[in-house]
């Protein structure tokens, strides 16, 4: 997050003519120059919004449209093993915050948007045309991986990953509740040959 922004009259305009929204939080995504976005994110509320973030970065990843016309993601978010990584924000009422992203290139022409996870809702960004590689669409390997993925691969499922990875609603508590489950089974079972 850029902490040192301060929106512009003509931004606030913009977010204006977007007020008719229902979302709380409104985003709004500009290319800024060849290699870098730039995402605002707007408090439509009358009260202060709590804005989480992991490391200083809110929950947010970029999608496209496939071949097929289907948003897809093409970033997949890596949750941080650390409790101290977990922080929150507060935007004010009618407050705006920003934050950038990288503009990838490829030979795929498409639209890209930005999806935002934050207090277990999803919000999405205007669309802007862009370049990607079609293998983007892929999850790449370093993200497979990642111990904390194949712990949730294991526990949870492929479905519940991929809640968990797309920034989905839900994701991190089904995961629980079938780490739950599985963590009281190894107890049963510990128990069971103790006896």
């Amino acid at each position: 997050m850029d902490r040192d922004f301060v929106p512009s009259s003509g931004l606030k305009i913009q977010f204006s003519d977007l007020y008719k929204s229902e979302n709380e939080i409104i985003l709004i995504l500009e290319k800024t120059n060849d290699s870098l976005y730039s995402i605002y994110v707007y408090n439509k509320t009358t009260d202060s919004l709590k804005i989480s973030n992991q490391d200083w970065h809110l929950f947010l990843i970029q999608e496209a449209k496939n071949q097929n016309g289907q948003w897809q993601p093409i970033e997949f978010w890596k949750y941080s093993t650390c409790t101290n990584s977990y922080l929150s924000d507060q935007i004010e009422p009618s407050g705006i915050i920003k934050t950038q992203s990288k503009v990838y290139n490829g030979s795929f022409e498409t639209q890209i948007r930005f999806k935002l996870l934050n207090d277990n809702k999803v919000y999405y960004s205007n669309s802007i045309t862009g370049f990607i590689n079609l293998s983007q669409f892929d999850i790449p390997n370093d993200q497979t991986e990642f111990r904390t993925y194949k712990r949730i691969e294991s526990r949870g499922g492929i479905k519940i990953l991929k809640k968990i990875i797309f920034l989905e609603p839900n994701g991190w508590t089904e995961f629980i509740e079938k780490e739950d489950a599985y963590l009281e089974k190894m107890a049963e079972l510990k128990q069971k040959n103790k006896n």
